[in-house]
């Protein structure tokens, strides 16, 4: 009975036969922006700095502000429900080793998957630097026993006037004990302005600065003409795209060599592979009039579908490799 059966099996030809269901991606483009953030706080003497040190200006409430000072495009793919094919492998192809995403689009056979693209401003990316507290500067004795704020801001200020004149002295190789060598000379000068600055600080705040990678995601399926991609606030840094507290910053998207489009196969469980041919689109990203980044992108959805002929898929040790975004072929080997 069993051999009847796999007679019967060989006869209708169904014997020798996997089939994989895959999809290719349409791209996601990634906005990667390098916003830098500075963070003020106000000095303790800060409505003392006119009258004792002639600053004018200082703010006695803290804040913050965020500028865009770099940007990247980076890609990633995801699932085209459009382009869903089923890849039929036979005889030894059979045993090959085929790579999906989660969502499952095609990554490679017998091949590792390509890495996805990562972006340059990742390592530019900082944390605030440390400062020095003012409150840990050489307050002298006299300073710390002031019975008001106002007095312990005047002798403050003596104070840094007193640092400047031992600094001058010393630069000018007129001080009293003067060092023997010039690299010890340099070591007394560093510390007399570190203690001249966090008392300074005193009266004009500390700013702290940072930078922070912010990524904007967009999945455009067609061209784009000044379109809101998100909104930058100076003082939240970056807003939601219909937050009006934020400065607007556009998109443009065209595609550099626009192709007549092309229907999907019929039949998309035909024998072969069907990969992406993706097209050139050019992104301009810009605040008002003012450009900020142009970035050229390959992109499936202003290319088109090809199949891949069965026969690369005879041989169970053949090779090859998509890119993760496009869905293009990028190494294929027999």
């Amino acid at each position: 009975m069993k051999t009847r059966f796999i007679l019967l099996f060989s006869i209708l030809g169904i014997l020798p036969l996997r089939a994989q269901t895959y999809y290719l991606p349409k791209t996601v483009l990634q906005i990667h922006l390098l916003v830098e953030k500075k963070s003020y706080t106000p000095g303790e003497f800060a409505r003392y700095a006119d009258k004792y040190l002639h600053v004018a200006g200082v703010s006695q409430e803290s804040h913050a502000t965020h500028r865009i000072i770099g940007c990247d495009i980076t890609t990633i793919g995801m699932r085209d429900t459009t382009k869903c094919f089923t890849l039929h492998l036979k005889g030894k192809s059979e045993a090959a080793d085929i790579r999906l995403s989660d969502d499952g689009v095609l990554l490679s056979i017998n091949a590792d998957p390509l890495a996805p693209a990562r972006s340059s401003l990742v390592s530019s990316a900082s944390s605030p630097k440390a400062s020095r507290s003012p409150r840990v500067a050489s307050l002298s004795a006299e300073v710390l026993a002031a019975g008001s704020k106002a007095k312990m801001a005047e002798l403050t200020a003596q104070q840094i006037t007193d640092l400047r004149e031992r600094r001058q002295l010393l630069a000018t190789g007129e001080a009293d004990n003067m060092p023997q060598d010039e690299r010890q000379l340099q070591l007394m000068l560093n510390e007399l302005d570190s203690q001249c600055q966090a008392l300074t600080s005193l009266f004009t705040g500390i700013t702290l600065c940072d930078t922070l990678v912010h990524v904007v995601t967009l999945c455009p399926v067609k061209e784009l003409e000044r379109e809101v991609a998100f909104r930058l606030s100076r003082r939240l840094g970056l807003v939601d795209k219909d937050d009006l507290s934020g400065i607007p910053y556009y998109i443009t998207l065209r595609s550099l060599h626009p192709v007549d489009d092309i229907p999907l196969p019929e039949n998309k469980k035909g024998e072969g592979l069907y990969a992406n041919v993706p097209g050139t689109a050019e992104l301009t990203l810009q605040q008002e009039d003012l450009p900020l980044a142009t970035f050229q992108i390959p992109m499936a959805q202003f290319g088109f579908v090809e199949l891949r002929e069965a026969s690369l898929f005879k041989r169970y040790n053949m090779s090859l490799q998509l890119h993760p975004a496009t869905g293009a072929v990028i190494s294929c080997h027999p």
